[in-house]
C-alpha cells in the first residue's frame, strides 16, 4: 500500500515535470513557424526516440544497475565511484583499507583482470580524476538548470496560450502562480504531491485523449514517413 501511495505522489512531484514538455516544445522549436508539415513529423520522431532511447537504454540498463545502496543521482554514483576505483581528490579511508577495492572475495576471470587495469590506469591518471569530477559537477549543474528553468517556461507557455492576453500580463501572472508555487513548498513534497498528482493525472489524460485522436487522424501520413 505505501508504494501505490509513494507511486501517486510521484505523479505530482516527478512526472509534472515531463508532463509538462508538450506546453512548450514544438513552440520553442518552431519560433519562426512550422514552415512545412514534414518539419513537424521530423521533430515528433525525434521526441519519440529521445524518449525512448533515454528512459529505456540508459536508465534501465544502467542507471538502475548503477546504484549507491539503493541511492541515485550524480554524486550517488560518484560515490560509488570513489568507493570501489578511489578516484577521490582527497583521501576519504583508513590506511589499513588502502589496498581493498571491495570486501568480498571476486572469482578471477578475463573480465575481472580487464577491470583491475582500467581501474589502475584510472587511479594512477590525475586527468581522468579530474575529467570525472568536472563531469560530475556538470551533472549536477544540468539537473538544478532543469530544475530552475522547466517550471518557468511551463508556466510562461500555460499562460501564453491564452490569446487575450498580452505579453506583459502574461509575464505578470506567470510571475504570481511561480511565487505561489514557490511559497507552498513549505508544505513539504508528501502534501504538495498528494495536491498535485490529481491534477496531472488529468492533464494526462487531457494528453492521451488529444495525443490519440490525433494519431487516429494522422495515422496514415506518420507510417508513411
Amino acid at each position: 500500500m505505501r508504494t501505490l501511495s509513494l507511486a501517486f505522489q510521484s505523479i505530482g512531484v516527478i512526472y509534472g515535470d515531463i508532463g509538462t514538455s508538450p506546453l512548450y516544445v514544438y513552440a520553442s522549436t518552431f519560433t519562426d513557424g512550422i514552415g512545412h508539415q514534414d518539419n513537424l513529423i521530423a521533430v515528433l520522431f525525434l521526441i519519440i526516440y529521445s524518449i525512448v532511447l533515454i528512459p529505456f537504454f540508459k536508465y534501465a540498463f544502467l542507471v538502475l544497475r548503477a546504484n549507491d545502496n539503493g541511492e541515485g543521482g550524480t554524486f550517488a554514483l560518484y560515490s560509488l565511484l570513489c568507493r570501489h576505483v578511489k578516484l577521490s581528490l582527497l583521501p576519504n579511508q583508513q590506511p589499513e583499507d588502502r589496498e581493498l577495492s571491495n570486501y568480498q572475495l571476486d572469482t578471477p576471470s578475463s573480465q575481472l583482470n580487464r577491470a583491475y587495469k582500467i581501474r589502475g590506469k584510472m587511479e594512477n591518471s590525475l586527468k581522468a580524476k579530474l575529467a570525472i569530477f568536472v563531469v560530475t559537477i556538470l551533472a549536477t549543474l544540468m539537473v538544478i538548470g532543469d530544475g530552475v528553468l522547466t517550471p518557468s517556461i511551463s508556466v510562461l507557455s500555460a499562460v501564453g496560450g491564452i490569446d487575450s492576453f498580452g505579453q506583459d500580463a502574461v509575464v505578470g501572472i506567470s510571475v504570481v502562480i511561480l511565487v505561489i508555487l514557490f511559497c507552498v513548498q513549505r508544505f513539504g513534497t508528501n502534501k504538495l504531491g498528494y495536491s498535485f498528482a490529481p491534477i496531472i493525472c488529468l492533464w494526462f489524460t487531457l494528453l492521451s485523449g488529444i495525443g490519440s485522436y490525433n494519431l487516429l487522424t494522422w495515422l496514415g501520413r506518420i507510417t508513411s514517413v
